[in-house]
């Protein structure tokens, strides 16, 4: 893995100084200029430039998921106040409106993460486009279909996260290398949808099974579109009938034999077991000061000097979720809550012991901690922490809430999922007592809650609650009693804000583009 990471490091210098036509990127950034220029048709002339442009599709992926445009957080921290599971400072205007249910059309980190993920699609597109026009005497044919097959992956990705946010988006299924017929009008989500499909089904078809070690592999794919069928059988498409094929997939990836759920929770986010067989597919970062490193262990951190494993002051927990935690028997509590002030303690004295130094009593000053930085670190925001996109314990969780959509969830079915996840984050024989099978919907709201606890800030829990529509959404948003909230959501939720708005700069710059209903 690190191996990989190395190589990926120093092919990012080479891809820092690509001025292609990926820079035409979106409409938005007609007026960027390139300051310095590698012809791709001079990079892709064998195995090796299409690989060096490949990554450059990945490190498109990257910004995204973790750092977003211009400072501001990606899409996992967006979604993230979006749903229930993090609160914001009243003094982030932005990140607060998103918190509140209030966001326009103008609001800037929405504007921001479009422009960035429209941007990582003209990436990816260039890629399977260039790539794949790519002849026999350049590059071997298999080697090159592995590359589509891959950049192919990372598209679906990012048309998931496009269409769950805003539903209602533009399709742009080739790159855009010119300044003509940039205006194009919003697909419906089935087109979407169908088309995020078949890139996996492409992916699934090419790729090899496998863990990957930061690459797109069959399983990977195989997971992303069970979690595609899963969120497809409900808000808004109601296809009830994916629901089967979600059940098929997601057991063929647990029938691979190559994914398990790490024995220890704590150890699954530590550096040395960040590609372990757990993560179907993980982000892979690495830092600092080598052009690839992430804000995972920054972003997300106790009250404290960054230098000494501390969090960025954005980020707090809503309290009405951290109490959902089993405080004394859950391991998972104990990993993700700091309770410790980061110049006060190391992470590894706050993780052993019961009573750490510097501990704080008040709920009000926890902060969300999933990934210790070492202390002291010279991470400043660029770590070394790999993203987990898809764990195992995700697919199996998602397995079994298709298995009871579908009236078929067993109490076996349950042993080998829920429990299983459960079994591992017990602390004490009598803590966090099985799940047992009952009605379909008490099973439902079982399963979603052990989502919400076990996946905590991996950025799934806006699209768990999306997918059981508006009503679920709304009384799903806890009342946030933080001494310092900034308001309460319920408050302020209307049934058009399940989706965001377009943002304004789009609508003026694309006259085909129609704004959501109710902006």
């Amino acid at each position: 893995m690190k191996n990989y990471k190395f190589l990926k490091t120093i092919i990012l210098f080479a891809i820092a100084l690509l001025g292609t036509s990926c820079e035409v990127e979106n409409s938005s950034f007609l007026k960027e200029k390139p300051n310095a220029f590698l012809d791709p048709n001079a990079l892709l002339v064998d195995q090796d430039g299409a690989q060096i442009y490949l990554f450059g599709a990945y490190d498109a992926i990257q910004h995204v998921m973790s750092f977003g445009g211009r400072g501001q957080q990606g899409m996992q921290f967006l979604w993230g106040i979006l749903a229930n599971d993090l609160s914001v400072s009243p003094r982030w205007d932005s990140r607060r409106f998103i918190y509140l249910h209030q966001a326009s059309p103008s609001t800037p980190n929405i504007e921001f993460l479009w422009r960035d993920m429209y941007r990582a699609v003209n990436r990816v597109n260039s890629a399977i486009d260039r790539i794949g026009a790519m002849t026999e005497d350049q590059i071997d044919t298999d080697v090159k279909n592995t590359f589509v097959a891959e950049a192919r992956y990372l598209r679906a990705m990012l048309y998931f996260g496009l269409v769950v946010a805003w539903e209602n988006i533009p399709l742009k299924k080739n790159e855009t290398a010119d300044l003509n017929n940039l205006e194009i009008a919003a697909s419906s989500p089935e087109e979407v949808y169908d088309f995020i499909i078949e890139d996996l089904q492409y992916a699934i078809s090419t790729l090899e099974p496998s863990q990957g070690g930061g690459r797109a592999t069959k399983g990977s794919a195989q997971a992303l579109l069970g979690k595609v069928y899963l969120q497809m059988s409900g808000f808004p498409l109601n296809q009830t009938s994916r629901l089967t094929d979600a059940k098929n997939v997601l057991k063929e990836v647990i029938d691979s034999g190559i994914y398990e759920l790490f024995p220890d929770y704590h150890e699954i986010f530590q550096l040395d077991n960040e590609q372990s067989n757990e993560m179907v597919f993980a982000i892979s970062f690495d830092g600092p000061g080598l052009l690839n490193g992430g804000n995972m262990g920054s972003q997300f951190g106790p009250i404290g000097p960054r230098n000494l494993g501390g969090g960025f002051p954005t980020s707090f927990f809503n309290l009405n979720f951290i109490t959902t935690y089993d405080q004394d028997g859950d391991w998972r509590f104990k990993n993700n809550v700091a309770r410790h002030r980061a110049n006060r303690a190391t992470p590894e004295e706050a993780f052993e012991q019961e009573t750490t130094p510097g501990q704080l009593g008040n709920p009000l000053s926890w902060r969300p901690w999933k990934w210790h930085a070492e202390s002291p670190n010279a991470y400043t925001g660029d770590t070394p922490f790999d993203y987990p996109y898809i764990r195992y314990a995700d697919v199996l969780l998602l397995y079994a809430e298709a298995l009871n959509n579908l009236g078929e969830l067993t109490q076996a079915d349950l042993d080998m999922t829920v429990n299983a996840i459960r079994a591992r984050a017990r602390r004490t024989p009598d803590a966090l007592p099985d799940m047992v099978l009952g009605t379909q919907e008490a099973n439902d709201a079982e399963i979603l809650h052990e989502r919400a606890l076990e996946l905590g800030w991996e950025g799934w829990r806006r699209t768990d609650l999306t997918r059981r529509g508006v009503e679920f959404y709304r009384n799903a948003i806890f009342v946030d009693q933080r001494g310092v909230n900034p308001g309460n959501p319920q408050d302020d939720f209307e049934d058009h804000e399940i989706r965001w708005p377009i943002p304004q700069r789009e609508l003026d710059l694309n006259p085909l583009l129609n704004q959501n209903p109710g902006y």
